[in-house]
């Protein structure tokens, strides 16, 4: 069976990535340019690991946390975890890594890096089936 859109819901997420550049800025807060080769180019200041900017999406979310008999089946309590997305196989890049925010709007620090703390939730299992995929989601101590 198919997620239906009227069971969709808006939300953020942010995958990890192991090589974010960190820009040089000016005292407003503006990323510094130099020219090289008649190009404007940002100037580099370090890279880190870190989080990507969020990308918006929409997808069935239940936060009621059932712990029906498909979540026992896959050793999984329902004081483990906070909520659950379902959608269809291969309809987001998810992985155990990946920030979802709900209700919460995304915080970045003073470089401009996505603070983890400020996502409602982070995905601590993914569990495929035949044509859909449960996303199941351990909401962040705030």
């Amino acid at each position: 069976m198919r997620t239906l859109s009227k069971n969709k819901q808006k939300m953020k997420y942010a995958l990890w990535q192991e090589d974010i550049i960190i820009y040089e800025k000016d005292e407003n807060g503006d990323i510094i340019y130099i020219p090289v080769d008649g190009e404007m180019v940002p100037v580099e200041a370090s890279r880190k690991s870190g989080y990507r900017e969020p990308i918006d999406f929409v997808a069935n979310i239940s936060t009621s946390g059932s712990g029906d008999a498909t979540e026992a089946e896959w050793g999984i309590d329902k004081s483990d975890y906070n909520a659950l997305i379902v959608a269809n196989k291969g309809e987001f890049p998810f992985d155990e890594q990946t920030l979802i925010f709900h209700h919460s709007e995304p915080k970045f620090d003073e470089y401009g890096a996505l603070k983890p703390e400020s996502a409602d939730y982070h995905i601590i299992a993914i569990r495929p089936s035949l044509n859909q995929v449960r996303y199941i989601l351990k909401e962040n101590v705030k």
